[in-house]
């Protein structure tokens, strides 16, 4: 079912504002809408830290136009996922679409990791994804289920620490480069 367009002139409306507003976000379709905005409002790097993406969420053809359209601006995307299966991403539009860019640029990486972070403090360690665009835009998925999350589009304090914590995890001797042009 697609967002509400109240929903979706809402988080338009922060994106182009620069408003530094955190909201809430609680399904696959408004996830999809926080996201496609992320990579509008990113010029220089978007990092992002999920399962697999080869699920509702990743594989929304407006999902990948957005991640495209930032790709082909020069923008540099930065994929780590904990949950990655070469059977899965074979049969995904957007694996295959960063396939071909990976061919073609060095600008996107895309890694495996062993990591399964969760908030400080949260004593059950329910495990989070997150996405932050350009050290100033993110989108914090407390459950990974419901797609529920925390999102920001203009908070620089709150994404650059997140983007240290995606950076660390992204060098860890357990994080892998995944070769996507050798897959397909």
């Amino acid at each position: 079912m697609p967002v509400d367009k109240k929903y979706s002139d809402f988080v338009r409306s922060l994106a182009e504002s620069g408003e530094n507003r955190t909201f809430m976000n609680s399904d696959e379709d408004k996830a999809i809408e926080v996201m496609i905005n992320l990579f509008h409002v990113s010029n220089e790097e978007v990092r992002i830290f999920a399962g697999n993406l080869c699920n509702n969420v990743g594989n929304n053809p407006d999902y990948i136009i957005a991640l495209s359209e930032f790709v082909e601006r020069g923008g540099k995307l930065l994929i780590l996922l904990n949950d990655f299966k070469d059977e899965l991403a074979k049969s995904s539009n957007l694996f295959k679409r960063l396939a071909y860019y990976m061919s073609e640029r060095d600008s996107i990486k895309v890694r495996t990791t062993t990591a399964k972070p969760y908030i400080v403090g949260d004593t059950e360690k329910n495990p989070v994804h997150f996405a932050i665009g350009d050290k100033k835009a993110y989108r914090i998925e407390t459950d990974i289920e419901k797609r529920a999350a925390t999102c920001n589009l203009n908070n620089p304090t709150v994404a650059e620490g997140l983007t240290n914590f995606f950076d660390t995890l992204f060098v860890r001797d357990d994080a892998q480069d995944v070769d996507l042009t050798n897959l397909f």
